[in-house]
């Protein structure tokens, strides 16, 4: 095992657990490699974050972007491409089952909607 070796040992897991303990002081970067750490075995996925973040700007644009597109970034595969493109569309089916729909058929639900928006 050679030193590099040793100072990763555990690193996935010790990402795992910070994750657990306090998603939000996660940057960008760290969100990706800890994503990509089911994706890509036994390598180091901080590089590939790096790339991604930097080729795409920004998490938001790193997760919109085509498995196409995904895979021209070195280290990004078929597998990991699918799967952040998979974390993207979960996300947009979370957010569209959370979108309200306002049905206004009758003069009862436009007069009730009023009576809503007129006491925010």
């Amino acid at each position: 095992m050679s030193e590099k070796d040793s100072l990763h040992d555990g690193h996935r897991k010790r990402l795992r657990e910070k994750f657990n303990k306090g998603k939000e002081t996660f940057k960008e970067h760290e969100l990706l490699e800890l994503l990509l750490s089911y994706s890509i075995p036994r390598k180091d996925t901080n590089p590939v974050a790096h790339r991604l973040i930097k080729e795409f700007g920004n998490l938001q644009a790193v997760l919109s972007a085509s498995p196409e597109l995904l895979s021209r970034i070195e280290g990004v595969g078929e597998t990991s491409a699918t799967l952040i493109s998979l974390v993207n569309y979960m996300g947009s089916l979370i957010d569209n089952s959370k979108k309200e729909t306002i049905v206004l058929n009758n003069i009862d639900s436009v007069k009730n909607l009023r009576l809503v928006y007129s006491k925010v």
